[in-house]
C-alpha cells in the first residue's frame, strides 16, 4: 500500500462514523445515508492529492457531504411532483411510510415552498445567508420565516 492509501485509510477509520452520523442526522435513511458517505470518501479519494494536502480532513469531507445532500435535494425538487395526487404509491418493500407521511402532513399545513425551504435548511443544512440570497431576501426576514413556519408547523402537529 502506498504511503498516500495507508494515510486514506487511516483518516477513513478515523471520520467515517463522523461522516456517516452527519448524513443520517439529515435524511433519517440508513441506506441514503451509507451511499452518500461512500460517494464522500470516493470524491476524497479521487482527488487524493489535494485531499491530503487540506489542513483540516474532517472539514474537508463535512463540507463534501453538504454538498452531496444538496445535489440529492436538487435531484429530488427537481424530479418531485407537482401536485399530491401524482404522488405514486410505494411498493411496502420500498416505502418509507415515515418520510411520506411528514410530507403529506406538511402539505396540510404549509406550501411545497415553504416545505422546501423547512427542509433545506434543517435537514440539508443550507445556511441563512444562502437561502436568503436565492429567495432575495434579508437573512433577518429568511430567519423570522423559519421561524414562524417552524411555529406554524409545531402549533398544528402537537394538536
Amino acid at each position: 500500500m502506498t504511503n498516500a492509501g495507508a494515510i486514506f485509510a487511516e483518516v477513513y477509520k478515523r471520520y467515517f462514523g463522523d461522516v456517516y452520523k452527519f448524513v443520517y442526522r439529515r435524511i433519517r435513511n440508513k441506506e441514503i445515508a451509507e451511499d452518500i458517505t461512500q460517494d464522500v470518501f470516493c470524491a476524497a479519494w479521487n482527488d487524493i492529492d489535494k485531499f491530503l494536502k487540506h489542513p483540516e480532513p474532517k472539514g474537508w469531507l463535512i463540507v463534501t457531504a453538504k454538498n452531496k445532500l444538496r445535489e440529492l435535494y436538487r435531484k429530488m425538487a427537481h424530479e418531485a411532483p407537482e401536485t399530491l395526487k401524482e404522488i405514486p404509491e410505494p411498493a411496502a418493500e420500498e416505502a418509507d411510510y415515515g418520510e411520506i407521511e411528514l410530507d403529506l402532513t406538511a402539505f396540510r399545513i404549509i406550501s411545497r415552498e415553504e416545505w422546501k425551504l423547512i427542509k433545506d435548511y434543517y435537514l440539508v443544512g443550507i445556511k441563512i445567508t444562502e437561502l436568503a440570497e436565492k429567495y432575495e431576501t434579508t437573512p433577518n426576514n429568511m430567519r423570522v420565516k423559519l421561524c414562524r413556519l417552524k411555529a406554524k408547523l409545531r402549533k398544528k402537529i402537537d394538536r
